[in-house]
């Protein structure tokens, strides 16, 4: 079983006053892939709040400590991912999970399951992305294809860089993060365009040497030379 370790600040801020557990995140329950995950959760009546990183998708299971002894199983519904912006602290970013008591119908795909995004949200989880621009709607559990999972990582670490460093102009992060959803909504494609992929780690490229220039020359010249296929 795998252990979650987050870098966000939510649960540290509301674990003081509302208290926090250690649950479990099951993904693809009952089948040769299933994969458990230990993690920190504030857990409610029907909702359990994460980390905005959080591995945590609509159709996982979790298993909740039950304060009648044991644990107890509930189904994940519906994923929120609240992702701080303008002068909202970054700590304010979390995932709110609505979850049921009730084991859901089987569906065809659950790729065309959709998560409910407040923001800009790119979420590499192992070999799974997840994208939204805006207050719009992410399909979930969608694979990278084989021999792009170091670009997903870093085209993330690309955006955490440039969402961190200071003197960076406004339009250029907002087209960083545009041309990384393209990235990464073309290398979940079986068949990815490489013309495409180029075409936008070149504009990512550009911003990561405007972030070299405000002082973070080493974190940036390292990403650069890793946006290339």
């Amino acid at each position: 079983m795998a252990l979650f370790k987050s870098t966000g600040t939510f649960l540290a801020r509301t674990a003081r006053t509302f208290g926090s557990d250690e649950i479990t995140i099951i993904h693809h329950p009952g089948q040769d892939d299933e994969e458990r995950i230990e993690i920190e959760a504030h857990v409610q009546a029907t909702h359990a709040f994460f980390e905005v990183d959080a591995p945590v998708y609509e159709g996982d299971e979790l298993l909740l400590p039950d304060p009648r002894g044991g644990t107890r199983t509930v189904y994940v519904t519906k994923v929120e991912i609240n992702k701080a912006g303008g002068g909202m602290s970054s700590s304010m970013s979390h995932i709110d999970a609505t979850f049921s008591d009730r084991a859901p119908r089987p569906r065809a795909s659950a790729a065309n399951a959709g998560q409910v995004v407040h923001g800009n949200a790119i979420i590499v989880s192992g070999s799974h992305v997840n994208i939204a621009l805006g207050n719009g709607t992410i399909n979930q559990n969608n694979a990278v294809t084989e021999g792009y999972e170091d670009l997903a990582k870093a085209v993330k670490a690309a955006l955490e860089l440039l969402d961190h460093s200071p003197g960076i102009d406004e339009d250029e992060r907002t087209a960083a993060h545009d041309s990384a959803a393209q990235v990464l909504n073309e290398i979940v494609k079986p068949e990815p365009d490489k013309g495409t992929v180029k075409r936008s780690l070149a504009l990512m490229r550009g911003v990561l040497q405007s972030a070299a220039q405000s002082g973070a020359a080493a974190a940036a010249g390292g990403l650069v030379a890793q946006l290339f296929i």
